[in-house]
């Protein structure tokens, strides 16, 4: 069965088509629908998303190790520097902006020599975030609400959707009435939250605890959201959730960074 959104020849389509039969590959195994949305999340973060944060952990973990080595040599130079300005008698943005430099350049230096790039940082989400998107377009797909610029918004939900689910979610192409699905994706979402700020190393600046609470009120929006979405959508942002909070917690278990080659984790600081 060719899935509906290869219709059109598109970039987007042929992504949403390979996930479509990435699904179908596993239903076809056996498994009902409901299990193979949830095999397919975890499956694909396995894959996908897992060796890269395992990555991002090392190389921050890198970076992290470099930290004390940069401030000691930081206030070497500014002993030096701040000499050599007083008996010149220069200025102390002059001062400044001589030591921002040599900070700058010795960060690049270290950096550059330990195999370390800051963009790794932010590199998880520029892969979980397609990720997510994609599947979430094509199980929307699947239960019969296509976005009309990909495919025929009048094609029918995939066979087997309506009685594809199991427990209280039978019918995967219809939204939860008993808000279980949408509060259990809130809480999944809010713990994520929580996990990752447990993972700082010192009392997080204001910025941080602003995105924090950005993200907090992300995931309570999250909620109203997932009541209007179909069971199947439901039911791969828990699983994907899901997965997720058990990465975070065996990222904190100190015999699997080992195993992953993780670095230790940095200690809280004692107020």
């Amino acid at each position: 069965m060719v899935p509906a959104l290869v219709q059109e020849p598109t970039h987007v389509n042929a992504v949403l088509a390979s996930s479509h039969y990435i699904l179908e590959g596993i239903h076809d195994a056996g498994l009902p629908w409901w299990a193979t949305i949830f095999c397919a999340a975890f499956l694909l973060r396995t894959i996908i998303t897992t060796p890269v944060a395992i990555y991002q952990q090392r190389a921050v973990g890198r970076m992290m190790a470099l930290t004390p080595v940069l401030q000691a040599w930081l206030e070497t130079l500014k002993t030096s520097v701040g000499v050599d300005h007083k008996l010149k008698g220069r200025d102390y943005a002059t001062f400044n902006s001589e030591i921002k430099d040599a900070y700058r350049a010795k960060v690049k230096e270290l950096y550059s020599a330990n195999r370390c790039n800051p963009r790794v940082s932010f590199l998880l989400p520029w892969v979980q975030i397609p990720l997510f998107i994609t599947m979430s377009l094509t199980i929307r797909g699947m239960a019969g609400y296509p976005l009309p610029f990909l495919s025929d918004s009048s094609l029918p939900a995939e066979p087997g959707f309506a009685d594809g689910g199991t427990l209280w979610f039978t019918d995967l192409a219809a939204s939860d009435p008993t808000w279980i699905m949408p509060i259990a994706i809130g809480a999944t979402n809010l713990l994520n939250i929580e996990l990752n700020g447990m993972m700082m190393s010192k009392t997080p600046t204001r910025n941080q605890v602003i995105m924090r609470n950005v993200f907090r009120a992300l995931a309570i929006t999250m909620v109203p959201i997932a009541h209007e979405a179909p069971m199947a959508i439901c039911l791969y942002w828990l699983s994907s959730g899901s997965y997720s909070v058990l990465q975070n917690i065996a990222f904190r278990v100190p015999t699997v960074r080992q195993w992953l080659k993780l670095p230790a984790l940095p200690k809280k600081s004692v107020e």
